[in-house]
């Protein structure tokens, strides 16, 4: 769970046009996502990871959410918790 005391990546994900509703199934007890969240608007997906390093966010992303054929788009962030 995110602290006051720790930046924590996001991953926002859009699914390509007729993804199933089980597409994010391939992601359940991934032991790097944190919280996984359905989401309204621009994107689908918001995922909350255990990545240390921007290197370690870019090799999560790449390996295992752009590796899913439903995904269309990424996008990732830090941020880290006011209160």
């Amino acid at each position: 769970m995110a602290d006051k005391n720790t930046w924590n990546a996001w991953v926002w994900v859009r699914w390509k046009a007729g993804t199933p509703t089980t597409a994010w199934e391939v992601w359940q007890g991934n032991d790097w996502i944190e919280q996984a969240w359905t989401t309204q608007g621009q994107w689908d997906a918001c995922l909350q990871l255990k990545a240390a390093s921007h290197e370690e966010l870019e090799q999560f992303v790449w390996k295992h959410v752009r590796s899913n054929e439903w995904v269309s788009d990424t996008r990732t962030m830090w941020a880290k918790k006011w209160w």
